[in-house]
């Protein structure tokens, strides 16, 4: 049985639950919304909500940009574009026997991801994990394991012997925390250098589409700071990036760094 995620709309749901395996676990959460990124903004439709696992007694370490644990002791496990409406519906993730019985024990979370491009758009998810994440935040609640009967379950048909992890519906999440630069990347370098008569732009190479850049100027390579006339662009992993800022004369060193916006 593969391992998926569906916001719950009975006509599908239900075929998809009515093969699942007896000792599958399945995963059902919700939030009451409004849930926000960073900035305030309401979560866009289609953006991810993850089911992230970690060892017993340990807490959830957080998101690299491109989507994997910041611990390699962590997990995701399951990852969906469920946004609807500023929140995330009632959802059900499943979780084959198999998987789960080398996560028996662990803790587990669900965590909102803005995994939004500049262009405001969530990117979506492969592998059941984000493709990019900007920030993240955790369902306060947590999710906690309940074993369910099939005469207990009055909207969700669990074969008998299954179990359901629920997570507390009615709940509010926000991304906030910054995610990590993964370890081993390729640090962005400048190939070239316009000059014009108001403006200076950069090219730019060994950039990722999971990140933004900016720049960071100075008029000493040791005092460079974050210059607010700067363009932000997403990176590009097949070519060069060309990002821009004003010409000044506190302006006449440069470094391409990552945007936290």
């Amino acid at each position: 049985m593969q391992k998926g995620a569906l916001a719950i709309g009975c006509a599908v749901l239900l075929p998809c639950l009515a093969i699942a395996g007896i000792e599958d676990m399945i995963v059902r959460f919700s939030t009451s919304g409004p849930d926000r990124y960073a900035d305030g903004s309401i979560v866009a439709d289609g953006e991810c909500y993850a089911l992230v696992w970690s060892p017993k007694g340990s807490v959830f370490s957080g998101f690299n940009a491109d989507g994997t644990p910041a611990s390699s002791n962590d997990r995701v496990v399951l990852a969906a574009p469920l946004a609807k409406d500023g929140k995330c519906p009632d959802a059900i993730f499943q979780v084959p026997a198999a998987e789960y019985a080398g996560l028996e024990g662990g803790e587990w979370a669900v965590c909102l991801v803005d995994t939004r491009t500049l262009g405001g758009l969530p990117v979506g998810v492969a592998n059941n994990a984000p493709l990019r994440v900007n920030r993240w935040g955790a369902v306060k609640g947590g999710v906690k394991i309940e074993p369910v009967s099939v005469s207990s379950s009055t909207t969700t048909p669990i074969a008998k012997g299954g179990s359901l992890l629920g997570a507390s519906s009615g709940s509010v999440v926000r991304a906030t925390k910054l995610s990590a630069v993964p370890a081993g990347l390729k640090p962005p370098r400048i190939t070239a250098l316009d000059v014009g008569d108001d403006e200076v732009w950069l090219a730019v190479e060994d950039t990722v589409p999971f990140i933004s850049y900016t720049i960071v100027s100075g008029s000493e390579p040791g005092n460079l700071k974050a210059d607010y006339f700067s363009g932000v662009v997403d990176g590009n992993a097949a070519g060069e990036v060309a990002i821009g800022t004003l010409k000044s004369a506190t302006r006449r060193f440069f470094r391409v760094a990552r945007f936290e916006e």
